[in-house]
């Protein structure tokens, strides 16, 4: 995983030459032979399709890479919604976030760049969440009122559907933002004042800040943990070189039978690391070798799944009215901007990794407008959390050389069907908290690894930004601390308090997050503090919107069908920012 997110990073300085914010005619131009090269040694590249036999066989590996980060994130609000110990209503976010991925990148891939880009659940919103989310505690019991009319009482709230519908309303409010953002062209001004340190640091808090959220789960049993910790090593750097057999049938010429050799180990090294480590949990549970209430013990999940529907459908609304705050929108919006300047960097990777030419500026404006749509979506379905594009992907077409739309599309249907499936949801649901803490501990520490790899833009041996880094990394690291001891002291907490809620709740949202109190500290310091360009990193971090010689390759790639069609009705519309303003030269 790694290795993928170091090999896209490096994708991104490599095409990256000029502001995104140059008109695409007077931009440098591509070099033509680079992507001539690219394209011979592409299987597939990204105008060009497989059978549908094979699309669906590539499309799962595709599907396989982003599981594990997907299933990651799809549980990890489930504490802060206060349903830790509720199994049916962690399938629900889980198959919600699967078939929110699976719509949103079939927007993306059909409307947006149409470039072959998954999308999935980001971290980035994690920690304002739970910043939204801490201002109402959760309760260690909770009193019901059961079928029979008898009061009980349960470990986790049965009002968890208002505390998502707060996230809801919030994200969905946030994306608009970015709907704007690419439906005016207005994502070039950002890239001016947003560079690589304010990116950085950004990136680099979101792992550090979830730090309290691996601890938590991998505490609960410190060596099932770190034996999923050393299980995903070892498949995914020590083994991600050795092949496996595999049958394999080919029909040319006749019914054939062979080997197959494929390093399964690095595409699936967080699949098979955790078949393991269930495994074991099981068995060890079975031998009655942990404890009674060891949270590592496999439960009989019989009953639960049992209880599951075969099928269940995300729906708008399904968790109730969202509701919007003040400080739920300005962190959502925080969140929203910096997955958008990240996609850009993504955008350009994935097009040279697929064969295609640089996208051009109408192309970009296009991808970042869909994938506001996408987190919209995301708002109005409910797994509380957006999608941005995902960058383990891109490095997975690296690696097969398969770049095919077709591909990522087979993707999608995966994600929808697993998201529908109510039963799977309830199964993966249930997996042990240990496992899923040594999960986190290697993903997270992965997050920041990815911020700190942006650094390389800029020139690490100056004073100023050796100062600006340091600085706002700290206080992105001491605010949220300061900010939880005072929201868990009453008296405390009254330091915070204006008499205003709205304004009190939005302090509390700002200070929560590290994300947000760190980049805001880098952005400013960055832009005013005296600094050149080559000092500050930005002539090697903007990224190009150069125009491509062969017109009919970036018609083939960029032009987008329906829009094209009702441009064709309304001239008026090639004034849009996401739409070409010339006429196709012909036909593709």
């Amino acid at each position: 995983m790694a290795s993928q997110d170091s090999s896209v990073e490096k994708l991104k300085q490599d095409y990256a030459p000029v502001d995104v914010g140059d008109d695409v005619e007077e931009a440098g131009k591509t070099d033509e032979n680079d992507i001539s090269v690219i394209r011979k040694q592409m299987k597939y590249p990204v105008d060009k399709n497989p059978n549908w036999l094979l699309s669906f066989l590539l499309g799962l590996q595709q599907y396989l890479v982003m599981w594990g980060s997907t299933f990651g994130i799809s549980v990890i609000l489930a504490p802060s919604l206060c349903v830790e110990n509720n199994v049916a209503a962690k399938g629900q976010l889980l198959n919600t976030m699967f078939t929110v991925c699976g719509i949103t990148t079939l927007i993306q891939v059909f409307f947006g760049t149409r470039l072959p880009i998954i999308q999935s659940g980001s971290w980035i919103f994690f920690p304002v969440a739970v910043g939204i989310l801490s201002k109402t505690p959760c309760k260690d019991v909770y009193h019901v009122i059961d079928d029979n009319g008898n009061n009980v009482t349960q470990n986790w709230d049965p009002n968890w559907h208002d505390r998502m519908a707060e996230l809801q309303g919030n994200l969905m409010l946030a994306s608009l933002t970015q709907m704007l953002l690419g439906g005016f062209g207005l994502i070039g001004l950002l890239l001016k004042i947003v560079g690589p340190i304010t990116i950085s640091v950004m990136i680099s808090l979101i792992g550090l800040n979830l730090a309290g959220v691996a601890e938590y789960q991998a505490s609960q049993n410190w060596g099932i943990s770190l034996l999923m910790v050393l299980l995903v090593t070892i498949f995914s750097e020590y083994l991600k070189n050795v092949p496996v057999p595999l049958p394999k049938v080919s029909y040319s010429g006749g019914l054939k039978f062979g080997v197959a050799w494929l390093r399964l180990f690095s595409t699936l090294s967080v699949i098979i690391s955790l078949a393991i480590a269930w495994i074991l949990c099981g068995i060890l549970t079975a031998t009655d070798s942990f404890g009674v209430g060891d949270k590592a013990r496999v439960g009989d999940m019989s009953k639960s799944i049992n209880d599951a529907t075969w099928f269940y459908f995300p729906y708008p609304g399904q968790f109730g009215r969202p509701r919007v705050s003040v400080g739920g929108f300005v962190g959502f919006l925080a969140a929203v901007l910096a997955g958008a300047i990240e996609s850009i960097g993504d955008y350009f990777a994935c097009a040279k990794l697929a064969g295609a030419p640089p996208p051009p500026k109408y192309a970009l404006n296009r991808g970042i407008l869909m994938e506001g749509v996408g987190c919209f979506v995301a708002g109005v379905c409910g797994p509380g959390l957006g999608v941005t594009s995902y960058s383990e992907n891109i490095g997975a077409i690296g690696l097969t050389k398969v770049g095919s739309r077709r591909v990522i599309l087979c993707s999608a249907i995966l994600m929808l069907i697993m998201g529908v499936i109510g039963k799977i949801g309830v199964l993966f649901a249930s997996i042990p908290s240990p496992i899923i803490g040594g999960m986190y501990l290697v993903m997270f520490g992965i997050v920041t690894s990815v911020g700190i790899s942006n650094l390389r833009f800029v020139n690490l041996t100056s004073s100023r930004n050796v100062f600006i880094i340091g600085v706002s990394i700290y206080f992105g690291v001491v605010i949220p601390i300061w900010s939880s001891k005072m929201a868990a002291d009453p008296e405390a907490a009254k330091v915070m308090q204006t008499g205003n809620e709205e304004f009190d709740q939005l302090v509390r949202v700002i200070c929560s997050s590290g994300m947000i109190v760190g980049a805001a500290i880098a952005c400013f310091l960055d832009n005013t503090i005296p600094g050149s360009k080559e000092e500050r990193g930005l002539t090697s971090y903007k990224f190009s919107a150069t125009s491509c010689h062969d017109k009919d390759l970036l018609n083939r790639v960029y032009r987008e069908p329906v829009m094209e069609f009702f441009a064709r009705k309304l001239p008026i519309l090639r004034k849009l920012p996401f739409v070409p303003k010339d006429e196709p030269s012909h036909e593709s």
